[in-house]
This record gives structure tokens, C-alpha cells and sequence, in this order.
């Protein structure tokens, strides 16, 4: 009789694996120095954000936007949709920040807006744009939180003008959909972006919606549909953003207990991927300062090369540990993107970093002994 393949056994381990909670609440979410409004998704709140910063300035005829050259087609979305030009600008070889130099070069007069984006977890040199915004003044900085979500213990908060955060499918506090632009108290907002329309109580629709996502959560469940070759799963790939709206009741009364949630699960996951990384081939983990580190969406490591990053991909897939390769390649690479872009500089960092990086997930249902199968995949020649 054959063997049964690994993958049968164990089941595949989801990407994301936190379960939708239904905790109503009339309680949400606040964030001091910031009012909040909340919204249909995270790109809609930083199209918003563009458009605050774009009425900022009235004298800016052709405004533009810097956009890390590494990162998520939606931000092309939002910038278009806000009828900012995107301006892409390098990223470090080995580290998703912008690369400082390409940053103060990119910097000019049109220039309405920076996006500083957290990736993963992994906070921007906010102190350091900060200081070049300073120097040269007109341009709002505009945190891009989706993948982190503020914690009243982080003692390094936030800083942005303007503040986005997500509550989509895959984020740190997931409600499938919905997201947040935060504006720092004083920051003026044109009474014409507060007139927005509130998006429709979806009711039964949205309860039958979670409760497939919650069941495909099942290791064995995800399997089938991980294996399955007609689906897409995860793709990265260009969206317009088609409208803005404000998040219904519904959805706006499960963000607390859903907030809470995030906050209180263990950060094992996390500490195991540390404690055991050095023992894995061909990889080390992102080299950044400790002020930047918060609490990781996914655990990131860098491959020695790109052959190395596709050969451990391939094999670590196989064997249903939920690896990501995240975009896989820099944002002007991405089909239907470059024609809506302007690249400053030659975005080898972004070409780099994109094409070395590897991801883990680290949610509620990962146990040490995937942490450490993932390793010994790594260590394994074949």
C-alpha cells in the first residue's frame, strides 16, 4: 500500500489562521491624537488620506505621491484613484524601508505626499523622513498601517499626518473587508471628503461570508482548496479602487472584540521562528533595528539569491508550511502597473528584496512543530 503524502496527513497550514470573531460590540476602537473614520477597505482610507494631502495643497498642478518601489499594487490603486501621480522610489537591497538617498532625491516641489508603508510589522524610519519632510516642507507624512495594527503598549505609537490602517482578509485584526484612515487633530479635512456614503448592511450575507472563512482555517479544508489548480490563491495583482464609503454598523460593532483578540494571542510563533532560524540553510532574517520591530503579520526571512529563494519556495510549498513569497517581484514589475507609474531611480533595491524574500506565518494556529519542520525543510538538500 503507498505512503500517504505528508501533506494528506498534516493538511496544509493556512497563510492567515485567525479566526473571525462575532463579539459585537458598541465600543470601538480610538486613538490618541487621531479621529477616526471607518471605511470599506484599507485602500479607500489611504485613497482619502491622498486626497487630504492633495487639498492641502491647491497650488500643486500635476501633485505626486512617493511610493516604496517594493510593496502592494493598491497603493497604485489609492494614488489613482485619488488623481495623485504615483512616484516610485527604492527600497534597501535587504530591508522594504526606502532607501534614504533615493527618498531625499525624489523629493520635489509636487511632491504632496510620503507613504511610509509597515511592512509586516516592520515600521519605516519615521523619525528620518520626519526630519527630511522638515527640511523641505509641503509634503504630509502618511503612515500605511495595514499591516499592523496600533497597540497601547507600543511605546513608539504612531507619528503620521495622516494614519491608514486595514481590517481586510489577511491583516492583523480581520473582519474580511473594511479598513481606517486616522487624521492627527488639526489636520484640516475638506468638508467634501467627509460626505461620504455608508456602504450597505450586508447581515446574513457577511455572517455566511465568515463563517467559510472561518472553516477553510481547517488545515486539512485548506488543503483542498490550496491544491486545487483552477484557484488563485494569494496572487498579487493590480485592482482599481472603484469607491469609497464609510464601513457599515454591522461590521464597525465587531472591531473591538476583534481588536481585543489580536492583542491578547501569544507571540510564540514569533520567538520560535528566532530561537531556531539560524539552524536553516540558505536564509537569515531581516536585519533592521529593534525600534522598528512590532508585532510580525508574517515572520520574513531573506534567501542568499533568487535560484535559492525559488528552490525553497517550491519545496517548503510541497510540504503545506504556508510560505509567501509576498509580491514576488518590485511594484513596477507587476502587470498593469508600470504603465501608471514613474520609477525614480533604476529600483535595483526593490528588484533585490523582492526577489530574496521569504514569509512564514506566525498566527494562532501555528505550533512549534511547524516552526520546526519548516527548518529541517530548509536544511534538507532535495
Amino acid at each position: 500500500m503507498p505512503a500517504i503524502p505528508e501533506w494528506v496527513t498534516r493538511g496544509d497550514l493556512p497563510p492567515v489562521g485567525n479566526t473571525v470573531l462575532f463579539a459585537p460590540s458598541d465600543d470601538v476602537p480610538r486613538f490618541t491624537g487621531y479621529d477616526a473614520t471607518w471605511l470599506n477597505s484599507g485602500t479607500a482610507a489611504l485613497s482619502l488620506a491622498l486626497q487630504v494631502a492633495r487639498a492641502a495643497r491647491p497650488d500643486v498642478a500635476d501633485p505626486g505621491v512617493l511610493l516604496p518601489a517594493y510593496g502592494c499594487p493598491d497603493l497604485i490603486a489609492a494614488a489613482l484613484h485619488a488623481k495623485v501621480k504615483p512616484i516610485l522610489v527604492d527600497v534597501g537591497k535587504d530591508d522594504p524601508a526606502f532607501e534614504p538617498n533615493a527618498l531625499e532625491s525624489a523629493l520635489g516641489p509636487n511632491i504632496v505626499a510620503v507613504v511610509a508603508v509597515n511592512f509586516l510589522g516592520i515600521r519605516e524610519r519615521l523619525e528620518q523622513i520626519r526630519r527630511l519632510l522638515a527640511r523641505r516642507p509641503g509634503a504630509l507624512l502618511i503612515e500605511d498601517n495595514a499591516q499592523w495594527f496600533p497597540e497601547p503598549m507600543d511605546t513608539h505609537g504612531m507619528s503620521g499626518d495622516l494614519v491608514c490602517l486595514s481590517i481586510g482578509r489577511g491583516k492583523p485584526v480581520s473582519l474580511l473587508g473594511g479598513g481606517a484612515l486616522l487624521v492627527r487633530r488639526g489636520i484640516p479635512v475638506p468638508a467634501a471628503l467627509q460626505d461620504l456614503p455608508t456602504q450597505p448592511d450586508s447581515g446574513a450575507t457577511y455572517r455566511a461570508k465568515v463563517a467559510a472563512f472561518n472553516l477553510l482555517l481547517n488545515r486539512r479544508l485548506y488543503w483542498v482548496a490550496n491544491r486545487n489548480p483552477g484557484l488563485s490563491l494569494g496572487e498579487t495583482v493590480f485592482k482599481p479602487l472603484t469607491h469609497i464609503a464609510r464601513a457599515d454598523a454591522s461590521r464597525c460593532r465587531l472591531i473591538a472584540g476583534n481588536a481585543r483578540a489580536y492583542l491578547a494571542r501569544s507571540r510564540d510563533a514569533e520567538r520560535w521562528w528566532d530561537s531556531e532560524i539560524a539552524r536553516a540553510n540558505g536564509v537569515t532574517p531581516l536585519a533592521v533595528e529593534e525600534s522598528r520591530k512590532g508585532r510580525l503579520l508574517r515572520y520574513p526571512v531573506l534567501c542568499v539569491d533568487a535560484a535559492e529563494r525559488e528552490r525553497l519556495h517550491a519545496k517548503l510549498d510541497r510540504a503545506g508550511l504556508g510560505v509567501s513569497s509576498m509580491y514576488r517581484r518590485p511594484l513596477y514589475e507587476i502587470p498593469g502597473v508600470a504603465d501608471k507609474v514613474v520609477v525614480s531611480g533604476n529600483g535595483d533595491g526593490a528588484k533585490s528584496f523582492a526577489s530574496r524574500l521569504l514569509t512564514f506565518p506566525i498566527h494562532a494556529q501555528v505550533r512549534r512543530d511547524d516552526v520546526l519542520r519548516g527548518v529541517e525543510w530548509m536544511r534538507r538538500d532535495t
